[in-house]
């Protein structure tokens, strides 16, 4: 083993066998997790069944929440782009001779650029 490339073929392999060990501990570690709580869901599905919920008096629970979850959403996404709409439409602090104004996204960008050279104090 007094060879270099020999030496170096070996210590490769160990770290490859090492770094293929490693993989299969973590994917190994992964499957696991994923198993075991996969387990507490059924155990609390079966806690369900033995309290009297049948499973389609559930799934009917279940859509109808859903639905109201979607509506509520669908509500409040309504409601952010309008009130969006509204404060580009009516900026803040100028008045209705001097026009429009930059939009929140051209002042953002603008403040963006004004401040990338800013130089930092330095102290010696």
């Amino acid at each position: 083993m007094d060879n270099p490339i020999v030496v170096s073929l070996f210590v490769s392999g160990i770290g490859m066998l090492m770094l293929f060990v490693a993989l299969a501990l973590l994917y190994g570690l992964m499957y696991l997790m994923t198993w075991v709580t996969s387990l507490q869901v059924s155990t609390g599905e079966r806690q369900d069944v033995k309290a009297g919920k049948g499973e389609d008096d559930e799934q009917e629970a279940g859509g109808a929440g859903q639905e109201a979850r979607n509506r509520k959403r669908q509500a409040a996404v309504i409601a952010v782009a309008l009130a969006r709409a509204d404060l580009d439409l009516s900026p803040i602090g100028t008045s209705g001779a001097e026009g429009a104004g930059p939009s929140a996204w051209w002042a953002l960008h603008h403040q963006r650029q004004l401040m990338r050279g800013v130089p930092t104090r330095r102290v010696r």
